[in-house]
């Protein structure tokens, strides 16, 4: 190979190297993913117990309070614990802590950009998951217990401004502690941290 093609092909690496960085400033997302989105939410809930005792609550204005990380921007999975914590004390006996805490993962029909949109144009829609969980209840303080459940729910977030959705839930569950089949439901709102579009 002669010395001017050397020399060209070395003209050509240094352009290639001094030009990259300020291609990339130009385009940000070429040298790194935004953040990922995050869903904070509160439900109010509904709870009914079906086994050898029976049981009905209703917890208002709510029930938990919970967070939802995307696997990606464009993931329609996500992973969202959940926790519910009270503690009532009566004067001449022991306070009573209660707890509830879960664990579900999200898989959404649509992509979940559909939900909250960036762009001004972009169209919103309501879109629907589907909520395997496991969830851990119990209390303590002059007795304590607790009880592992599973189950799954069916449910659907309807945006009503560009960071915001209304959600709703219809869920099952298996307590596997007093052998108890559980129907839920939550109904509730979501915020999240960045637009879903980019």
């Amino acid at each position: 190979m002669s010395t001017l093609r050397v020399g060209r092909a070395a003209a050509a690496l240094t352009a290639i190297v001094l030009t990259a960085p300020i291609v990339r400033a130009q385009n940000p997302t070429a040298v790194a993913q935004p953040p990922r989105t995050q869903e904070f939410g509160v439900d109010a809930g509904a709870l009914i117990g079906l086994g050898d005792q029976s049981s009905f609550s209703v917890n208002l204005p709510a029930a938990r309070a919970r967070i939802g990380f995307f696997l990606s921007n464009e993931s329609r999975w996500s992973i969202e614990p959940a926790v519910a914590l009270s503690y009532n004390k009566v004067e001449n006996v022991d306070g009573v802590f209660t707890y509830n805490l879960e664990v579900g993962a999200l898989r959404h029909f649509a992509p979940p950009q559909n939900v909250v949109a960036g762009a001004s144009n972009a169209v919103r829609s309501s879109v629907a998951y589907v909520r395997p969980f496991v969830n851990l209840t119990g209390f303590s303080g002059g007795a304590s217990d607790n009880e592992f459940s599973a189950g799954a729910g069916l449910g659907i977030k309807t945006p009503f401004r560009a960071d915001a959705a209304l959600r709703f839930e219809a869920n099952a569950g298996y307590g596997f502690s007093n052998e108890a089949f559980r129907l839920g439901a939550f109904a509730g709102v979501s915020f999240f941290t960045r637009n879903l579009i980019r």
